[in-house]
């Protein structure tokens, strides 16, 4: 597949729309209807909550559509890292599967997510999510090359700096000390912004090393999720 997309909708609008709907067009310019078509599968759901499942290629496009449950705004995340292996990281759709192993192993083991590390053992990001701490009035935001756009986390950062929050870009990505002493939030299309409040590791869950900075203006991650609502777009 050239591209694989995934997202939460609910009642029929999704968060963040038109720059799905942007990136799709972009992904799918061989079909000029490719928007049309997708919309249009959309619109066949009944009221509720689901989560599409798109995929292009170069012939085709297809939409499934995954009936769903609004997911938790709170997570435990395995502390010890999985090596990226992603074959086209920057790239939505080619290393989905190989993502979804490790999910799933992970999930296994007791945490809800994990995190994709390079091979000097830096956080480049989560798996199927960006990664976004707050720390003395700033979004500190990962730019190791092997990170992938976010949707989500771009949503997240205007509505941040809308409240006075300044952006700094990590270009070597992250370690674990920065992610574990400071409010840490996982950003995805399907689960939105979560607050990491518990670590995974040798089998106990341990709570963040954040010693409860003061906020300094910043929204909760609860707020941004409500914000990102209110401004989702109808399909």
């Amino acid at each position: 597949m050239l591209y694989t997309s995934t997202f939460m909708m609910r009642d029929g609008h999704v968060a963040n729309l038109d720059a799905h709907l942007d990136r799709l067009r972009a992904e799918a310019s061989h079909n000029p209807h490719a928007v049309d078509e997708v919309l249009a599968k959309l619109r066949e759901a009944p009221t509720g909550v689901y989560r599409p499942h798109i995929q292009v290629g170069r012939t085709t496009i297809t939409v499934e559509l995954h009936p769903a449950i609004m997911p938790r705004e709170e997570v435990t995340v395995d502390a010890e890292g999985v090596p990226d292996q992603r074959r086209r990281p920057t790239r939505k759709g080619p290393d989905f599967g190989w993502q979804m192993r490790q999910l799933h192993m992970l999930r296994h083991s007791g945490s809800d997510a994990g995190l994709l590390i390079d091979d000097r053992g830096m956080v480049i990001s989560g798996i199927f999510s960006a990664l976004l701490f707050l720390r003395d009035g700033t979004a500190n935001i990962s730019a190791h090359p092997r990170a992938a756009e976010s949707i989500t986390l771009n949503a997240a950062l205007e509505l941040l700096t809308e409240a006075g929050v300044s952006v700094v870009e990590h270009p070597e990505g992250f370690t674990m000390p920065q992610l574990r002493g400071n409010e840490t939030w996982l950003l995805s299309s399907v689960e939105g912004v979560r607050k990491i409040t518990g670590w995974l590791e040798y089998g106990s869950v341990l709570p963040p090393r954040d010693g409860n900075r003061p906020r300094m203006g910043a929204p909760t991650h609860r707020e941004i999720n409500e914000l990102m609502w209110q401004r989702a777009g109808k399909v």
